[in-house]
């Protein structure tokens, strides 16, 4: 008998020098999720297989806004995601997710220790994070998914986490009179669709729709301001 045919669409980034010119503050709080204010956004990149891009311009609001989706270069999501399920007398038992991609941007872990520059010149010092900081993904919905079904739909692996090493803090340059900083943490994806099963009969249930976000890939603000 004939089985059940899927068609998948895949939706679907050292020690900090203290002068006597230069004070650094602690790290900042972490939020659930990045400020949307872009005045003060030095510069915002992401990281794909170590090779790291800045965000352009364009899309930065995008990055740092909780509803929009951003389009990134070297980036090939798509908005959708599905299944198509044949009627036929004997299928393949599995679950299934189908949806679409609502949001993607920024994701805030850690804030690195504040820079002040005091001086007349540029300063670069190094925004430093005390401890490793984490991006983790969740699922709102439905207790228990299969990660793996989910992660074969859109792409990635958005149930897993990406995260920040105290070594891998950066740099940032500082302009006279202002402090600056590193917001660490991810480029985050959020799909929304139906999550259900299929039993051997072809039949679908268990119908639930459910929203799933989690990192793609590693990111972070560079921000100055005025202090």
């Amino acid at each position: 008998m004939e089985k059940i045919k899927k068609i998948k669409l895949f939706s679907l980034a050292t020690a900090t020098i203290i002068g006597s010119s230069l004070v650094t503050s602690g790290e900042l709080t972490a939020n659930a999720s990045s400020d949307t204010n872009t005045d003060n956004i030095q510069g915002a990149y992401y990281y794909i297989d170590g090779v790291e891009y800045e965000v352009p311009t364009e899309e930065i609001t995008n990055f740092v806004s909780k509803d929009n989706v951003t389009n990134l270069p070297h980036d090939y999501s798509m908005d959708s995601v599905s299944q198509n399920i044949t009627p036929t007398t004997a299928c393949d038992p599995t679950w299934v997710f189908s949806g679409k991609r609502t949001d993607s941007g920024f994701q805030l872990g850690k804030s690195g220790t504040k820079v002040i520059n005091k001086t007349k010149d540029n300063l670069t010092e190094v925004s430093s994070l005390s401890t490793d900081t984490s991006v983790t993904g969740k699922v709102t919905g439905k207790s228990g998914v299969n990660w793996g079904v989910i992660k074969g739909e859109v792409g990635f692996e958005i149930g897993g986490s990406v995260t920040w090493k105290t070594h891998e803090s950066t740099s940032i340059t500082v302009r006279p009179g202002d402090w600056g900083w590193i917001d660490y943490g991810a480029h985050t994806e959020t799909c929304k669709g139906e999550y259900y099963y299929v039993t051997n009969t072809c039949k679908i249930q268990d119908n639930v729709n459910i929203e799933v976000k989690g990192p793609k890939y590693k990111a972070k603000l560079a921000k100055t301001e005025k202090y």
